[in-house]
């Protein structure tokens, strides 16, 4: 190993620094990724159960919302005296 002249170390060096930073910053790379897959997939199944436990949830929320803006506008009508309804 005294054969070696001291630029063949600093190259030697310098391409281990290189080959750990290259190995360092792919297993970050995939430490990152494989966090966003989880909570990517942990989102997925979370909304599926809660579709298969509720599936109407969505048109149930709307209709309930149609029906309280409904009754909202009939209150005023009712309290006037005046009915909209021809058969009474």
């Amino acid at each position: 190993m005294t054969d070696i002249p001291w630029l063949g170390w600093v190259l030697l060096g310098l391409f281990l620094l290189f080959f750990v930073a290259i190995n360092w910053s792919l297993i970050a790379a995939l430490r990152k990724k494989n966090d966003r897959t989880e909570n990517k997939s942990a989102n997925a199944i979370k909304t599926m159960t809660q579709s298969i436990k509720q599936p109407w949830k969505k048109e149930d929320e709307m209709l309930a919302e149609l029906s309280r803006r409904a009754n909202e506008l009939r209150k005023p009508a009712e309290s006037d005296g005046e009915t909209q309804d021809p058969s009474k």
